[in-house]
């Protein structure tokens, strides 16, 4: 029996972009195209699609949403992955934030916490491995359904060259991933040294982009020898790209590079306006840096888009115009990822709705093991679909499920508006109002990714 039908649609894929209708049964995508209009009298639930665009269900594969050392209570996996499900986001990858899950036993407990508190599906990274904890259990972490591996270049978890050759070489011999965040810790130090102020606008100068570039080419000559498929998180230039792509090209193992919408959107110029608001690590380069990133997104240079999510709270937020060393680095993203994408790529002629598709939905499941299950709209996938709407609006937090009050963005004018978000053919949210449960998300436990289609 066919549950709904959305008839009237343009549904978005890689290969491009065809009206048409969506079925789901059973949460699963039934039928795309003639086939699924034909199913219509027979379903449950006919929902004119109005001519709106239809993608999969977005997957952010790089999020902080829960940690009970750091984290206000509040900010968990409940409330951000209802953010998540707000913005079109039907699946993410959580990575650990402060307190390290490196053993089988804090995964497994990590498991039980999703499965009470997430709306969304979700996948979990290992990370904030240590210096000398190298002696990690790869296969047992991998047996919880956890295959990639987090490691830093830079504090607060900083890893050593061989510590982190070390891990690489059992991770890829596992079919495994590592994840590395790029910046060397040296360049960083001697920044950090220059700085006698406490000002939002000397952040950005404390971490340079000298420290990306370095870094990233360490970590692609460690992948190479070895042997261990690497992805490198957040890249905040350009010129990062750039680095990153000499290893692409060499092909010699998979070298996958994610930037974030926030590199993207602002640079080191919009500090003045909006401080502590703009605090992230690495921190917003250049406006020529900005755009030669987009250049690589466009290009196909960049794999994949992903946010990095950090929830906090405004008031915490704020401390920073005092004290930018204060608060701690990061932004919420999750949920306006999608509606970023959309208005500033796809609206303002940067990428096709293709390329969006890829960036969002196709590529962040292939390279999460979560394909062809994920990311897709074509029979036997997860029925994840989002509806969008077109017109001009203006962001404002207030509009928004993130419950910690404020967004970088405010005051933007954006024209992609999530209007209804499904995920397994159940509507989790409508207009940013969240109708599901927690708990109603699961874990997605993955394989090892060399399996991976």
């Amino acid at each position: 029996m066919v549950d709904t039908v959305l008839t009237d649609v343009q549904v978005v894929r890689p290969t491009g972009v065809s009206t048409g209708a969506i079925a789901m049964a059973e949460g699963e995508i039934e039928a795309v195209g003639e086939s699924a209009a034909a199913l219509a009298g027979e379903a449950e639930r006919v929902i004119d699609g109005e001519g709106r665009y239809a993608l999969p269900g977005v997957l952010d594969v790089h999020t902080h949403l829960h940690d009970d050392e750091l984290f206000p209570e509040g900010i968990d996996f409940a409330s951000g992955t209802a953010s998540a499900a707000a913005g079109g986001v039907t699946t993410v990858v959580e990575l650990p934030t402060q307190t390290p899950v490196t053993t089988p036993e804090a995964v497994r407990e990590k498991i039980e916490t999703v499965e009470e508190l997430a709306h969304v599906d979700v996948g979990l990274v290992a990370g904030n491995f240590e210096d000398p904890e190298v002696d990690v259990d790869v296969e047992g972490i991998m047996a919880e359904g956890v295959p990639e591996f987090k490691t830093f270049t830079a504090d607060p978890y900083l890893m050593d060259d061989r510590g982190i050759v070390d891990l690489m070489d059992r991770v890829g011999e596992a079919g495994g991933k590592v994840r590395v965040h790029c910046e060397t810790q040296g360049l960083l130090d001697h920044a950090r040294a220059q700085i006698d102020s406490a000002e939002p606008e000397v952040y950005m100068d404390s971490r340079p982009l000298e420290a990306e570039l370095d870094a990233i080419g360490r970590i692609g000559y460690f992948a190479e020898y070895a042997d261990c498929p690497v992805h490198v998180v957040h890249i905040t230039s350009g010129s990062g790209a750039r680095e990153g792509a000499r290893f692409k090209s060499r092909a010699k193992v998979p070298f996958t590079l994610e930037t974030c919408p926030h590199y993207l959107a602002f640079t080191k110029a919009d500090v003045a306006e909006k401080g502590p608001f703009l605090k992230v690590n690495p921190s917003l380069k250049s406006p020529a840096e900005r755009e030669r990133l987009w250049d690589a997104v466009q290009d196909g240079t960049i794999d994949l888009m992903a946010t990095d999510h950090f929830p906090t709270f405004r008031a915490e937020r704020e401390k920073g115009w005092e004290d930018i060393w204060e608060p701690y680095a990061g932004l919420p993203n999750v949920e306006t990822l999608l509606e970023y994408v959309v208005s500033e790529g796809v609206h303002e002629n940067r990428i096709s709705w293709e390329r969006a598709c890829e960036l969002l939905c196709a590529r962040p499941a292939r390279e999460a093991g979560l394909y062809p299950k994920k990311g897709t709209l074509r029979p036997g996938a997860d029925a994840d679909v989002v509806l969008l709407s077109e017109g001009p609006y203006t962001v404002s937090a207030d509009d928004l499920a993130f419950n910690g009050g404020w967004t970088p963005y405010e005051g933007q004018e954006w024209t992609a508006r999530v209007d209804a978000v499904f995920r397994r053919g159940e509507i989790v949210a409508e207009e940013h109002e969240v109708r599901s449960e927690p708990g109603s998300g699961t874990f997605l436990p993955r394989g090892p990714l060399a399996d991976a289609d």
